[in-house]
């Protein structure tokens, strides 16, 4: 790390990261802009498109012979969610080449101080396009497993000892895949405890507090009643609620009834959090190649240390033999 020289402490960590992240703000949130906004719009065209074709369906049934067809209906739902499909899908890679290339990009703003080349700096991951994409189902195979109740512990133990594999990915680029989850596990063995309270901290803001903040933004700009109120009205055509409501009532007469406003005010919240948490990515990008950096450079001079260590030890056998040799002669 050219400019930074950064401590083994959390304090630390956490501080030079929110430096380099708030130095370099806006580049980073431009780069999210589109995988980030460009996945909303996708599946808003996708599901809007639908909806009105659906409603206008009836009409258009009764009006044109062509849609008296099944299969002609097929082809224009087909028609109408493929561009909405692409844009999504688009955004979804760029998301997750996000994972990786910020990496580098960090690297780029501690050493550099700037941010810039965006496409140089993907073409890191893309590069090596087969090998990320099996890495990243390794990791999505191993998240499944760890969505069963009985090992939730032991896969939030996992999921920090393998916080630092995109690092090690970007940053080591001759590892396999099991190396990057082996050198993970390496780096955070003995600072499992300081890698959680970073992971906590980071997710505390970047979770949470920053959410809230922006949901006021949401709540003051009236975008909150906007989409809620097309959310409800989504929800009141497409989803039986009152067949629901009742059998759980049936059940259970304490039930609290799930209205269309409830929906909506969560389908609101959801998109807030996925806003806040994919724009505030590079932080955590940022604050994890750093702490990839210390470790790393904390294991090579353990290392190096060992090895001098083994080294003047069997200097020291070398000398003590042929002072012995010496004294028999």
């Amino acid at each position: 790390m050219a400019k930074i020289k950064v401590e083994n402490k959390i304090t630390s960590v956490l501080f030079e990261s929110i430096k380099v992240y708030g130095a370099n703000i806006w580049p980073f949130t431009r780069y999210m802009l589109f995988p980030v906004l460009g996945q909303l719009i996708g599946l808003a065209l996708i599901f809007g498109l639908a909806s009105v074709y659906t409603a206008k369906l009836p009409e258009l049934i009764s009006t044109y012979a062509f849609f008296n067809s099944f299969s002609s209906i097929v082809l224009c739902v087909i028609l109408i969610t493929v561009p909405g499909m692409l844009i999504f899908l688009k955004a979804f890679w760029d998301f997750l080449v996000a994972y990786g290339a910020l990496n580098s990009m960090a690297e780029s703003a501690i050493n550099t101080g700037k941010v810039y080349d965006f496409p140089a700096h993907n073409a890191v991951v893309t590069n090596r396009t087969f090998k990320f994409i099996a890495l990243w189902l390794v990791i999505s195979i191993l998240s499944m497993i760890a969505l069963f109740p009985l090992i939730w512990l032991i896969g939030g133990i996992l999921f920090i000892y393998f916080v630092l594999v995109f690092q090690v990915f970007i940053f080591e680029p001759n590892a396999s895949i099991y190396d990057c989850f082996k050198r993970s596990m390496l780096l955070i063995k003995g600072n499992f405890a300081r890698t959680f309270i970073i992971m906590a901290v980071i997710a505390f803001f970047t979770h949470y507090i920053f959410v809230e903040g922006f949901s006021v933004f949401f709540d003051l700009t009236k975008l909150s009643q906007l989409l809620g109120g097309i959310f409800e009205n989504w929800v009141q055509n497409t989803i039986p609620l009152d067949n629901f409501n009742n059998y759980m009532i049936n059940i259970n007469p304490r039930f609290d009834v799930i209205t269309p406003s409830k929906i909506a005010g969560m389908f609101v919240y959801q998109i807030v959090f996925f806003i806040v948490t994919g724009l505030t990515l590079p932080l955590r990008s940022i604050c994890w190649t750093i702490w990839y950096k210390v470790l790393s450079r904390d294991v090579a001079s353990a290392v190096s240390t060992k090895s001098v260590n083994q080294k003047t030890k069997k200097l020291d056998k070398n000398i003590i033999k042929r002072a012995t040799q010496k004294d028999e002669d």
